[in-house]
């Protein structure tokens, strides 16, 4: 396998109860954004040019404010580092960490007796890019930040990232027991 292979996988978030309870706040906010700006048209006698501008404002505030809810994570490894990035709307991208497999502590499913290890190393940073913790092919990565904090990381593996990863630190990989 090649060293400077690059695979990437992106995960949607939309079903994280935070996103969800964001994006109805959102939705809430847009329908009192027109309300209110009828109830100025009305009260002022203006409302034939409140009946251009609302239309218009409203596309330019959903324009910058629903990439924030709309949120998918991607993990690529590239040359021996995972870099995780989370990307608001299909637009921007936002790097969180990198990575570099080889300093990696452990990188293990999130299961059984490995979930009281990750507890045990304590870190203090937690990145989470998984669409739920619950599914069977999460793992998670302990590592070091460049600040020498502990980190982990938790991401749905794939094969292919397993093999990756694998090839890269093989020390530190756990694969389950059926595979």
């Amino acid at each position: 396998m090649d060293y400077t292979a690059t695979y990437e996988y992106v995960i949607s978030a939309k079903k994280k109860p935070a996103f969800r309870i964001a994006r109805a706040l959102l939705l809430a906010g847009y329908v009192l954004y027109v309300a209110v700006l009828f109830v100025i048209g009305f009260a002022t006698s203006i409302l034939a040019p409140m009946l251009a501008i609302v239309p218009l404002t409203t596309w330019i505030l959903v324009w910058f404010t629903w990439r924030y809810v709309t949120v998918e994570y991607e993990y690529s490894l590239t040359g021996g580092v995972m870099t995780v990035s989370k990307i608001f709307g299909g637009r921007t991208r936002k790097r969180i960490a990198d990575i570099a497999v080889k300093d990696a502590s452990l990188i293990a499913p999130f299961e059984g007796n490995h979930i009281a290890q990750a507890e045990r190393y304590a870190p203090e940073r937690t990145v989470d890019i998984t669409a739920d913790l619950q599914r069977p092919n999460v793992y998670f990565v302990l590592y070091e930040t460049a600040e020498k904090r502990r980190g982990i990381l938790y991401f749905e593996a794939t094969e292919k990232a397993l093999r990756i990863l694998n090839y890269c630190n093989r020390a530190t990989v756990v694969k389950r027991l059926e595979e």
